[in-house]
């Protein structure tokens, strides 16, 4: 399991950024530890990744998150 900050450094990004893709959804820690603090796991991570793909390609964080949600909603 991976915290806040060390999935931010994998993905390249600050942590703040991350803390602000949880905050509108478009990102979630898989779980929290007994002290409350967040933990990703590989599926997050994934996530991030794709993320970033699609930010870089230039789109939008609407945009982006319409997609996972889709592609979420298929995959049930």
């Amino acid at each position: 399991m991976l915290t806040v900050s060390q999935l931010a450094r994998l993905g390249g990004l600050s942590r703040t950024t991350i803390l602000y893709y949880e905050s509108i959804g478009l990102l979630s820690p898989a779980c929290r530890s007994d002290s409350n603090y967040r933990r990703y796991s590989p599926p997050q991570l994934e996530r991030l990744r794709t993320i970033c793909a699609y930010r870089d390609a230039g789109l939008r964080l609407s945009d982006i998150q319409q997609i996972l949600d889709e592609q979420s909603n298929e995959a049930t």
